[in-house]
Protein backbone atom coordinates (compact mmCIF):
# COMPACT_ATOMS: atom_id res chain seq x y z
CA UNK A 1 0.00 0.00 0.00
CA UNK A 2 0.71 3.55 -0.63
CA UNK A 3 2.58 5.33 2.34
CA UNK A 4 0.55 7.91 3.76
CA UNK A 5 1.59 10.25 6.14
CA UNK A 6 -0.57 13.37 7.90
CA UNK A 7 1.57 16.22 9.60
CA UNK A 8 -0.38 18.45 11.85
CA UNK A 9 -0.54 22.74 11.53
CA UNK A 10 0.36 23.82 15.15
CA UNK A 11 2.25 26.61 16.75
CA UNK A 12 5.68 25.84 15.60
CA UNK A 13 7.64 28.68 13.97
CA UNK A 14 9.47 26.15 11.80
CA UNK A 15 8.03 22.98 10.33
CA UNK A 16 11.05 22.50 7.92
CA UNK A 17 12.43 18.94 10.05
CA UNK A 18 8.62 17.24 10.31
CA UNK A 19 7.66 18.22 6.62
CA UNK A 20 11.11 16.56 5.24
CA UNK A 21 10.86 14.07 7.52
CA UNK A 22 7.89 12.98 6.44
CA UNK A 23 8.56 13.42 2.54
CA UNK A 24 11.84 11.59 3.34
CA UNK A 25 10.13 8.49 4.75
CA UNK A 26 6.90 8.29 1.88
CA UNK A 27 9.58 8.35 -0.55
CA UNK A 28 12.05 5.60 1.29
CA UNK A 29 8.93 3.68 1.70
CA UNK A 30 7.94 3.65 -2.24
CA UNK A 31 5.92 6.39 -2.69
CA UNK A 32 2.78 7.70 -1.19
CA UNK A 33 1.43 11.02 0.06
CA UNK A 34 2.14 13.32 2.85
CA UNK A 35 -1.50 15.68 3.98
CA UNK A 36 -1.61 18.45 4.90
CA UNK A 37 -4.85 19.45 7.02
CA UNK A 38 -5.71 23.35 7.14
CA UNK A 39 -3.48 25.42 8.20
CA UNK A 40 -0.28 27.64 8.32
CA UNK A 41 3.00 25.75 7.98
CA UNK A 42 5.80 28.05 8.45
CA UNK A 43 9.48 27.29 7.39
CA UNK A 44 12.80 27.48 6.81
CA UNK A 45 15.45 26.23 4.14
CA UNK A 46 13.95 24.39 1.06
CA UNK A 47 11.39 21.55 0.74
CA UNK A 48 12.01 18.49 -1.48
CA UNK A 49 9.56 16.51 -2.94
CA UNK A 50 11.39 13.16 -4.03
CA UNK A 51 10.33 10.11 -5.88
CA UNK A 52 6.57 9.23 -6.04
CA UNK A 53 5.36 11.16 -3.83
CA UNK A 54 3.19 13.52 -3.63
CA UNK A 55 2.37 16.57 -1.34
CA UNK A 56 -1.14 17.40 -1.04
CA UNK A 57 -2.73 20.43 0.95
CA UNK A 58 -6.53 19.98 2.01
CA UNK A 59 -8.67 23.22 2.12
CA UNK A 60 -6.74 25.81 3.26
CA UNK A 61 -3.43 24.27 3.67
CA UNK A 62 -0.73 27.25 3.27
CA UNK A 63 3.45 26.71 3.39
CA UNK A 64 5.11 29.90 4.42
CA UNK A 65 8.81 30.26 3.54
CA UNK A 66 10.21 32.50 5.98
CA UNK A 67 13.50 33.66 4.28
CA UNK A 68 12.76 35.41 0.60
CA UNK A 69 16.16 33.63 -0.68
CA UNK A 70 15.74 30.17 -0.05
CA UNK A 71 12.69 28.78 0.40
CA UNK A 72 11.69 26.86 -2.73
CA UNK A 73 9.76 23.77 -3.16
CA UNK A 74 11.73 21.21 -4.90
CA UNK A 75 10.37 18.48 -6.69
CA UNK A 76 12.96 16.29 -8.38
CA UNK A 77 13.31 12.77 -9.23
CA UNK A 78 10.24 10.39 -11.07
CA UNK A 79 6.82 11.47 -9.96
CA UNK A 80 6.84 13.63 -7.73
CA UNK A 81 3.78 15.96 -7.26
CA UNK A 82 2.23 18.53 -5.52
CA UNK A 83 -1.61 19.00 -5.26
CA UNK A 84 -4.15 21.32 -4.21
CA UNK A 85 -1.07 23.30 -1.72
CA UNK A 86 -0.65 27.42 -1.46
CA UNK A 87 2.82 28.60 -1.10
CA UNK A 88 2.79 31.71 -0.17
CA UNK A 89 6.33 34.37 0.16
CA UNK A 90 7.45 37.25 1.91
CA UNK A 91 9.58 38.61 -0.46
CA UNK A 92 9.69 42.28 -1.22
CA UNK A 93 13.04 42.42 -3.31
CA UNK A 94 13.79 40.23 -6.63
CA UNK A 95 16.83 38.05 -6.66
CA UNK A 96 18.06 35.92 -8.97
CA UNK A 97 18.63 32.76 -6.66
CA UNK A 98 17.23 29.86 -7.51
CA UNK A 99 16.13 28.88 -4.47
CA UNK A 100 14.11 32.31 -4.26
CA UNK A 101 11.71 30.50 -6.11
CA UNK A 102 8.38 28.99 -5.29
CA UNK A 103 7.92 25.65 -6.99
CA UNK A 104 11.21 24.17 -8.44
CA UNK A 105 11.06 21.19 -11.01
CA UNK A 106 14.83 20.65 -11.12
CA UNK A 107 16.24 17.31 -12.76
CA UNK A 108 12.54 15.78 -12.24
CA UNK A 109 10.48 13.29 -14.67
CA UNK A 110 7.05 13.04 -14.81
CA UNK A 111 6.62 15.61 -12.48
CA UNK A 112 2.71 17.25 -11.71
CA UNK A 113 1.83 20.61 -10.27
CA UNK A 114 -2.06 20.47 -9.72
CA UNK A 115 -4.17 23.21 -7.93
CA UNK A 116 -1.15 25.02 -6.59
CA UNK A 117 -1.14 28.55 -6.19
CA UNK A 118 2.00 30.36 -5.93
CA UNK A 119 2.24 33.95 -4.43
CA UNK A 120 4.84 36.80 -3.22
CA UNK A 121 8.34 34.88 -4.29
CA UNK A 122 11.62 36.34 -5.02
CA UNK A 123 12.06 34.84 -8.01
CA UNK A 124 9.78 32.70 -10.36
CA UNK A 125 7.33 31.80 -8.95
CA UNK A 126 7.09 28.54 -10.86
CA UNK A 127 11.08 27.34 -12.48
CA UNK A 128 11.73 24.31 -14.32
CA UNK A 129 14.84 23.28 -15.19
CA UNK A 130 16.83 20.07 -17.06
CA UNK A 131 13.39 18.43 -16.56
CA UNK A 132 11.37 16.07 -18.97
CA UNK A 133 7.26 15.19 -19.08
CA UNK A 134 6.38 17.49 -16.45
CA UNK A 135 2.30 18.58 -16.27
CA UNK A 136 1.38 22.38 -14.74
CA UNK A 137 -2.23 22.48 -15.13
CA UNK A 138 -5.08 24.77 -13.01
CA UNK A 139 -2.25 26.45 -11.04
CA UNK A 140 -2.14 30.15 -10.08
CA UNK A 141 0.43 32.73 -9.93
CA UNK A 142 0.53 35.82 -8.73
CA UNK A 143 2.20 39.24 -7.33
CA UNK A 144 5.50 37.18 -7.89
CA UNK A 145 8.38 39.30 -8.50
CA UNK A 146 9.99 37.63 -11.45
CA UNK A 147 8.27 35.04 -14.09
CA UNK A 148 5.38 33.66 -13.18
CA UNK A 149 5.94 30.42 -14.70
CA UNK A 150 9.62 30.09 -16.42
CA UNK A 151 10.74 26.61 -18.84
CA UNK A 152 14.43 26.12 -19.12
CA UNK A 153 17.46 24.54 -18.85
CA UNK A 154 16.73 21.64 -22.06
CA UNK A 155 13.30 21.08 -20.13
CA UNK A 156 11.18 18.97 -22.49
CA UNK A 157 7.55 17.16 -23.02
CA UNK A 158 5.76 19.58 -21.17
CA UNK A 159 2.53 21.12 -20.48
CA UNK A 160 1.62 24.42 -18.61
CA UNK A 161 -2.56 24.06 -19.44
CA UNK A 162 -5.26 25.98 -17.42
CA UNK A 163 -3.38 28.07 -15.45
CA UNK A 164 -3.26 32.13 -14.43
CA UNK A 165 -0.85 34.05 -13.72
CA UNK A 166 -1.37 37.56 -13.21
CA UNK A 167 0.70 40.98 -11.50
CA UNK A 168 3.96 39.14 -11.74
CA UNK A 169 7.40 41.30 -12.56
CA UNK A 170 8.30 39.94 -15.83
CA UNK A 171 6.99 37.64 -17.93
CA UNK A 172 3.66 35.80 -17.26
CA UNK A 173 4.86 32.62 -19.01
CA UNK A 174 8.22 32.10 -20.54
CA UNK A 175 10.11 29.23 -22.40
CA UNK A 176 13.97 30.21 -22.87
CA UNK A 177 16.84 28.24 -23.71
CA UNK A 178 19.99 30.03 -23.05
CA UNK A 179 22.83 29.45 -25.35
CA UNK A 180 25.21 28.31 -22.33
CA UNK A 181 23.19 25.10 -21.40
CA UNK A 182 23.82 24.13 -25.09
CA UNK A 183 20.07 23.02 -25.41
CA UNK A 184 16.94 24.31 -25.89
CA UNK A 185 13.32 23.87 -24.65
CA UNK A 186 11.42 21.13 -26.71
CA UNK A 187 7.76 19.80 -27.20
CA UNK A 188 6.23 22.27 -24.93
CA UNK A 189 2.39 22.85 -24.90
CA UNK A 190 1.02 26.20 -23.49
CA UNK A 191 -2.11 26.25 -24.02
CA UNK A 192 -5.85 27.59 -22.27
CA UNK A 193 -4.17 30.11 -19.94
CA UNK A 194 -5.32 33.58 -18.70
CA UNK A 195 -2.20 36.00 -17.76
CA UNK A 196 -2.80 39.42 -17.06
CA UNK A 197 -1.12 42.67 -15.99
CA UNK A 198 2.08 41.44 -16.85
CA UNK A 199 5.37 43.76 -16.24
CA UNK A 200 7.30 42.26 -19.30
CA UNK A 201 5.38 39.62 -22.03
CA UNK A 202 2.84 37.57 -22.35
CA UNK A 203 4.50 34.77 -23.46
CA UNK A 204 7.76 34.44 -24.43
CA UNK A 205 9.27 32.15 -26.60
CA UNK A 206 13.14 32.28 -26.88
CA UNK A 207 15.16 29.00 -27.59
CA UNK A 208 12.35 26.65 -27.87
CA UNK A 209 11.18 24.45 -30.58
CA UNK A 210 8.04 21.62 -31.14
CA UNK A 211 5.92 24.34 -29.18
CA UNK A 212 2.21 24.46 -29.81
CA UNK A 213 0.67 27.68 -28.09
CA UNK A 214 -2.50 27.67 -28.59
CA UNK A 215 -6.19 29.10 -26.76
CA UNK A 216 -4.85 31.44 -24.18
CA UNK A 217 -6.12 35.17 -23.17
CA UNK A 218 -3.50 37.82 -22.59
CA UNK A 219 -5.00 40.77 -21.07
CA UNK A 220 -2.54 43.70 -19.77
CA UNK A 221 1.52 43.63 -20.69
CA UNK A 222 3.69 46.25 -20.49
CA UNK A 223 5.52 44.42 -23.50
CA UNK A 224 4.65 42.14 -26.34
CA UNK A 225 1.66 39.47 -25.70
CA UNK A 226 3.67 36.94 -27.29
CA UNK A 227 7.00 37.31 -28.70
CA UNK A 228 9.18 34.51 -30.16
CA UNK A 229 13.07 36.10 -30.95
CA UNK A 230 16.51 35.03 -30.70
CA UNK A 231 18.16 37.77 -28.01
CA UNK A 232 21.35 38.24 -27.99
CA UNK A 233 21.72 40.22 -24.82
CA UNK A 234 20.39 36.82 -22.82
CA UNK A 235 22.42 34.72 -24.91
CA UNK A 236 19.25 32.79 -26.37
CA UNK A 237 18.78 30.21 -28.90
CA UNK A 238 15.67 31.16 -31.55
CA UNK A 239 12.65 29.33 -31.69
CA UNK A 240 11.41 27.22 -34.47
CA UNK A 241 8.82 24.90 -35.40
CA UNK A 242 5.86 26.57 -32.79
CA UNK A 243 2.42 26.66 -33.84
CA UNK A 244 0.47 30.38 -32.69
CA UNK A 245 -2.88 29.39 -33.19
CA UNK A 246 -6.47 30.36 -31.20
CA UNK A 247 -4.89 32.93 -28.56
CA UNK A 248 -6.59 36.50 -27.40
CA UNK A 249 -4.59 39.31 -26.68
CA UNK A 250 -5.67 42.48 -25.73
CA UNK A 251 -3.91 45.84 -24.33
CA UNK A 252 -0.35 44.82 -24.86
CA UNK A 253 2.63 46.68 -25.09
CA UNK A 254 1.58 49.14 -23.24
CA UNK A 255 4.87 50.63 -22.29
CA UNK A 256 8.09 48.64 -24.08
CA UNK A 257 8.36 49.30 -27.88
CA UNK A 258 7.01 46.09 -29.40
CA UNK A 259 4.39 44.99 -31.59
CA UNK A 260 1.83 43.37 -29.55
CA UNK A 261 2.58 40.28 -31.45
CA UNK A 262 6.46 40.18 -32.02
CA UNK A 263 7.94 37.90 -34.39
CA UNK A 264 11.40 38.51 -34.49
CA UNK A 265 14.96 36.36 -34.82
CA UNK A 266 18.52 36.68 -35.45
CA UNK A 267 21.36 35.99 -38.06
CA UNK A 268 24.26 33.38 -37.66
CA UNK A 269 24.11 29.60 -35.58
CA UNK A 270 25.12 29.07 -32.37
CA UNK A 271 26.46 25.33 -31.05
CA UNK A 272 24.43 22.63 -29.15
CA UNK A 273 25.71 20.94 -25.91
CA UNK A 274 25.54 17.60 -27.99
CA UNK A 275 27.23 18.51 -30.84
CA UNK A 276 26.02 20.48 -34.16
CA UNK A 277 24.55 23.94 -34.73
CA UNK A 278 20.86 25.42 -34.51
CA UNK A 279 20.44 28.61 -36.66
CA UNK A 280 19.32 32.20 -34.95
CA UNK A 281 16.75 32.52 -37.58
CA UNK A 282 13.24 31.67 -36.38
CA UNK A 283 11.75 28.94 -38.78
CA UNK A 284 8.62 27.43 -39.39
CA UNK A 285 5.95 29.48 -37.41
CA UNK A 286 2.11 28.55 -37.99
CA UNK A 287 0.31 31.74 -36.79
CA UNK A 288 -3.50 31.30 -37.16
CA UNK A 289 -7.09 32.54 -35.73
CA UNK A 290 -5.73 34.75 -33.34
CA UNK A 291 -7.02 38.09 -32.04
CA UNK A 292 -5.39 41.12 -30.83
CA UNK A 293 -7.14 43.67 -30.06
CA UNK A 294 -5.34 46.92 -28.46
CA UNK A 295 -1.51 47.24 -28.54
CA UNK A 296 0.69 50.15 -27.44
CA UNK A 297 2.78 49.60 -30.17
CA UNK A 298 2.32 47.72 -33.76
CA UNK A 299 -0.06 44.99 -33.81
CA UNK A 300 1.14 42.28 -35.94
CA UNK A 301 5.55 42.22 -36.90
CA UNK A 302 7.70 39.38 -38.55
CA UNK A 303 10.89 40.64 -38.76
CA UNK A 304 13.16 40.29 -41.95
CA UNK A 305 15.00 37.13 -40.10
CA UNK A 306 12.13 35.05 -39.83
CA UNK A 307 11.55 32.36 -42.23
CA UNK A 308 8.59 29.90 -43.01
CA UNK A 309 5.87 32.26 -40.94
CA UNK A 310 2.35 31.37 -42.29
CA UNK A 311 -1.67 31.20 -41.35
CA UNK A 312 -4.32 32.69 -41.81
CA UNK A 313 -7.49 33.72 -39.93
CA UNK A 314 -5.67 36.54 -37.52
CA UNK A 315 -7.35 39.69 -36.66
CA UNK A 316 -5.67 42.95 -35.56
CA UNK A 317 -7.20 46.02 -34.60
CA UNK A 318 -6.98 49.17 -32.04
CA UNK A 319 -3.15 48.94 -32.87
CA UNK A 320 -1.25 52.31 -32.04
CA UNK A 321 1.18 52.00 -35.11
CA UNK A 322 1.28 49.65 -38.05
CA UNK A 323 -1.41 46.96 -37.53
CA UNK A 324 0.64 44.71 -39.38
CA UNK A 325 4.28 44.78 -40.52
CA UNK A 326 5.74 41.47 -42.05
CA UNK A 327 9.05 42.22 -43.20
CA UNK A 328 10.31 38.70 -44.50
CA UNK A 329 9.61 37.36 -48.02
CA UNK A 330 9.72 33.82 -47.08
CA UNK A 331 6.13 34.18 -45.29
CA UNK A 332 2.85 33.82 -46.38
CA UNK A 333 0.31 35.18 -43.51
CA UNK A 334 -2.92 36.95 -43.89
CA UNK A 335 -4.45 39.34 -40.95
CA UNK A 336 -7.26 41.31 -40.83
CA UNK A 337 -6.81 44.62 -39.66
CA UNK A 338 -9.47 47.19 -38.56
CA UNK A 339 -9.73 50.09 -36.63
Amino acid sequence: MPELRIVQPGGAEDFAGPLQEALDAVAAAGGGEVVLPPGDYPYRGILVVKDRTTLRGSGGARLLPQDPDTGALRLTGEFPAVRELVLEGRAEKRTGRGDATGVRLLKAKYAELDRVRVTRTAAAAVFVGQSEHFRIVNCTVHDCLADGIHVTQGSRHGQVMGCQSFDNGDDLFALVGYAKDGRLVEHVVIANNVGRNGKARGITCLGARHVAITGNVIDGTDAAGIYLHQEDSYDTFAPSDVAIVGNVLRDVSRRVTHAGLFIGGGRGQKELADGGKVSNGIARVALSNNILDGSGDAGLYVAAEAGDVAGGGNLVRNARHDAVRIRSWGSELEALATD
